[in-house]
């Protein structure tokens, strides 16, 4: 007699970077939320302010923050080390995942209040370099507890591009979102 039996191993992410971005888009739809955002580009700023009417319109806004669920490919897991700390300079615990190999997602630092539901910002460093061009990009993402629900309210994207024999491009957006009342 013959017995077989298959093992399942889930593999669990490090972070559900992309479940949060689709919630939060779903969120943000139903509550009609407006965005205020000032970007510039080498110093010249531009100043919008839109309420997205659709959740494609939402992850589209919020699409840049989903390259970060980088750290979840199964090629890159075991690359990143992960440390959990208190923040010395407020009341929230930090969950690190950083790498010392040469990947786009640098490192992602997940403030929350008592348990990773409770995201209060996400803060990360993306790197690209090809033979075209180079890139860096800070991101950060807080987040509020607004009626017992963790809420996107602001983001930020600063950084610049260095293209191969060419000047050097730099970049800034800084997003407020306001729930409609």
């Amino acid at each position: 007699m013959v017995s077989c039996t298959t093992k399942t191993q889930e593999s669990e992410n490090l972070y559900n970077i992309d479940s949060l971005i689709a919630g939060q888009a779903e969120h943000l739809l139903v509550h009609k939320a407006r965005i205020n955002k000032k970007a510039s580009l080498n110093s010249v700023e531009k100043i919008t302010s839109t309420v997205p009417t659709s959740k494609s319109e939402w992850k589209n806004e919020l699409d840049i923050f989903m390259e970060l669920d980088a750290i979840n490919k199964p090629i890159n897991k075991d690359a990143y080390k992960v440390e959990m700390y208190a923040d010395v300079k407020s009341n929230l615990k930090v969950k690190a995942f950083r790498t010392a190999i040469d990947l786009p997602v640098k490192y992602v630092l997940v403030y929350y209040h008592q348990s990773l539901k409770e995201v209060r910002k996400i803060e990360a460093l993306y790197n690209e370099t090809n033979t075209l061009y180079s890139s860096a990009r800070f991101l950060t993402m807080e987040f509020q507890n607004i009626s017992n629900q963790t809420v996107t309210t602001s983001y930020s994207v600063n950084g610049g591009q260095k293209m191969f024999l060419d000047d050097t491009v730099t970049y800034k957006i800084d997003a407020t979102i306001v729930l409609k009342k």
